[in-house]
């Protein structure tokens, strides 16, 4: 049996105030590979975990 592991994912918008930061630095984080993201339905959300490395 396959276990599927779904990542905990945020909003670009909730990205923004955890970082303080603006869109274009958050898409920029994301272009660099800093940050890793996903587009569902054209929508973008934020790998968590990516974010929490950003600080370690």
């Amino acid at each position: 049996m396959i276990q599927l592991v779904i990542p905990e994912t945020i909003t670009v918008p909730e990205a923004m105030k955890i970082l303080h930061c603006s869109k274009s630095f958050l898409y920029h984080l994301l272009r660099e590979g800093r940050l890793k993201g996903y587009m569902i339905k054209g929508k973008r959300l934020i790998d968590a975990e990516s974010l929490g490395r950003l600080f370690r």
